[in-house]
């Protein structure tokens, strides 16, 4: 009986502890991620009322930047412009133009020099006319 004494009484606090640590770790994890965020990154996640936006509302702003910088390059960009212009990063800005094209408003080029353009027609056609 007195063999178990110590071991009786330290193996449930060692496990109460641990579960404590974990736990505590887990919930700051949890509730403190947003505190972690760039003053940049916290302003992308908050619209301009406060409340915070949707994955959704996210890329269509990125969208309207990248739209935005198509026009200022006369309808031709790269994914280095995407990513002077948006603050993306290079994995992000291919992924997010990737998703963009489709033929019609937004379309794939590979140039003869292997560089890959993405031309937007509805913005050429603008320049052309002029």
């Amino acid at each position: 009986m007195f063999f178990w004494f110590p071991f009786g009484i330290l193996f449930p606090a060692l496990f109460i502890f641990l579960i404590f640590r974990f736990g505590m770790r887990f919930f700051n994890d949890l509730f403190n991620n947003q505190s972690r965020l760039n003053s940049r990154d916290r302003w992308q996640i908050y619209d301009r009322t406060g409340f915070a936006s949707s994955p959704s509302t996210k890329s269509r702003s990125i969208e309207g930047r990248i739209f935005r910088a198509a026009y200022k390059h006369k309808g031709r960009l790269t994914v280095s412009d995407i990513v002077l212009e948006t603050d993306l990063g290079i994995r992000e800005a291919e992924e997010m133009i990737n998703s963009m094209v489709d033929g019609t408003h937004v379309r794939m080029e590979v140039e003869d020099s292997g560089l890959v353009v993405y031309e937007f027609p509805e913005i050429i056609s603008r320049f052309e006319k002029e």
